[in-house]
């Protein structure tokens, strides 16, 4: 029952936490490719990381494109996959700031909304994991009232 009561106030807390970093990421992600301009650029290399934990090595696309005004940009993707989800000479439509063409997006879901989608599961789960804990403090409540009055 102690371990309920302190982890209910826990969770809730983080929950809170999740929903507000959810929220700052889908604001920010909309914002972005509204302002964005976008180009068409290529994939010039796909550069392979290891994962640390003894797993496959993930692939992180290099993509270079020009800006409106003729300025070549080349950028390191955000996003890393396995398996790869781009090919080497690929062409590919790209997000970007016009103040800032080094912080450029592919313009996939996972590039532009995986942040979002990832907190907002993890939400899910803390909320659910919550309202457990809610519930089964308030049924544990109800249980020792009834006793009492009996």
């Amino acid at each position: 029952m102690r371990g309920s009561t302190i982890a209910k106030p826990v969770f809730l807390a983080v929950t809170l936490i999740l929903f507000g970093v959810s929220g700052y990421l889908a604001i920010h992600a909309h914002r972005f490719i509204v302002h964005a301009q976008q180009a068409q650029g290529r994939v010039v290399e796909m550069l392979m990381e290891s994962p640390g934990n003894g797993g496959p090595a993930l692939s992180r696309p290099m993509v270079e494109f020009m800006t409106t005004d003729g300025t070549r940009i080349e950028f390191k993707s955000t996003s890393a996959s396995y398996p790869p989800s781009f090919a080497r000479n690929e062409i590919v439509t790209v997000f970007y700031d016009p103040d800032e063409p080094q912080s450029a997006e592919i313009d996939s879901f996972f590039s532009l909304w995986g942040g979002v989608v990832i907190t907002s599961g993890l939400c899910v789960v803390f909320a659910g994991f919550t309202t457990a804990f809610y519930l089964r403090v308030q049924k544990s409540r109800h249980k020792q009232t009834s006793q009492a009055k009996s």
